[in-house]
């Protein structure tokens, strides 16, 4: 089991300390759905679903309107990440160890269970808590990896109308592509982050619900969550049902505000519900991924990345004595420019590819205007008062 101090603990440390932030946060900016080729959970699905009953799971093609919006089975990746977290802080996972090993085998089980009748990597492409947010966040790296041309191969993207890897959006490296074409190139392209956004040939809801999930349960639970956990009705409420409510309401707040937005934007626009609800709910995602990257990448790191490197060797049987994080003063600094300059850079992001959005969708450039107003409003409003509660902390 190891040190019951999660700070000192080697999995507590090598997972949340290292891993998740940020190994995982830094690897989803700059490099996509890297993680897929690495991932251990991936290589048990593949040799599990060998033994299965290799059923078909449920197709995408398959909607069902929700205040009219066609949503899919893709939207259970969005469940599943928000089921994932929960445990994760408001449950107290991250802070205590022996607590870490019944996470991992409840994937594990699950994981393992659905391989056991599904086929074509079923768990990695539909039901992987980190799935769906990697479909998100691979939009936004610059790097993807994709083909030009059919190659014959069997592949995943199959689902998105392509008869080869024409977008890495729900690629799940099961490396088919190289493995039973090695002649066929696939190649690793450049492009601007966020551009795929505006330039993808089926955008979809569920995409969209996890994009607005990203930015709910980062920035916005970070703020609206602790003041919700204040109101006296909700400490009233027994054990983790306290946090666990202020975590739903952060999520359902965020969308329904959003949604409310959206719907200004679209009649003042003059643009579809649902493509605008998709293109634009895409848009937000930077929010929640700059916020991520800049406080449990960056900032996680200054303040004990030293320390948790010398734990993480420690658990290897290394020598490491690397100091504890960066000096005080510069710690200091950095959360000073995140709350006053580091979080307005994604506000800029986010509202450069709605204003891309808005010009895609509309015929002139007054009609843009209007549809991009009400959404850059939410984006810097919601940010401000972000950022002057993080100012008082």
């Amino acid at each position: 089991m190891g040190p019951t101090d999660s700070s000192a603990n080697f999995g507590n440390v090598a997972f949340f300390g290292l891993w998740w932030a940020p190994v995982m946060v830094l690897g989803l900016v700059f490099l996509g759905r890297i993680w897929c080729y690495v991932c251990p959970m991936g290589a048990i699905v593949r040799f599990t679903q060998r033994f299965g009953l290799h059923r078909h799971f449920p197709m995408y093609t398959r909607k069902w309107l929700v205040f009219g919006l066609p949503v899919s089975v893709l939207s259970l990746t969005a469940l599943t990440f928000a089921m994932a977290r929960w445990p994760m802080y408001k449950v107290g996972v991250a802070y205590t160890p022996r607590l870490i090993p019944v996470y991992w085998l409840t994937i594990l089980g699950v994981a393992v269970g659905v391989s056991l009748v599904y086929q074509r990597q079923a768990f990695c492409r539909y039901i992987c808590p980190a799935t769906g947010v990697m479909s998100v966040t691979s939009k936004f790296s610059p790097l993807e990896i994709a083909q030009n041309r059919d190659t014959g191969v069997a592949c995943a993207t199959l689902e998105y109308k392509s008869d080869f890897l024409s977008t890495d959006r729900r690629c799940t490296a099961c490396m088919k592509c190289t493995t039973e074409q090695p002649e066929e190139d696939v190649e690793l392209r450049f492009r601007w982050p966020g551009a795929k956004v505006v330039t993808e040939r089926i955008p979809l809801v569920d995409e969209a619900l996890i994009a607005l999930l990203i930015w709910a349960v980062f920035p916005i639970d970070h703020v609206l969550g602790d003041a919700v956990e204040g109101m006296a009705v909700v400490q009233r409420l027994p054990g983790v049902l306290s946090p666990t409510a202020a975590y739903l309401i952060s999520i359902a707040a965020t969308i329904i505000g959003f949604t409310a937005v959206n719907r200004l934007a679209s009649g003042w626009g003059g643009i579809d519900w649902e493509r605008s609800f998709t293109k634009f709910g895409l848009a937000y995602a930077p929010l929640g991924i700059m916020f991520t990257l800049g406080s449990h990448a960056i900032g996680g790191l200054l303040e004990d990345g030293g320390h948790a490197l010398n734990v993480f060797a420690r658990g290897l049987g290394l020598p490491l004595g690397l100091p504890a994080g960066a000096s005080p003063e510069l710690v200091s600094a950095w959360e000073q420019f995140f709350v006053t300059g580091w979080l307005w850079l994604a506000v800029l992001w986010s509202a450069l590819i709605a204003w891309q959005v808005a010009k895609t969708m509309t015929d002139s450039r007054e009609r843009a205007l209007k549809a991009f107003a009400p959404h850059a409003a939410l984006m810097t409003g919601s940010t401000y008062v972000v950022a002057a509660v993080l100012a008082t902390h």
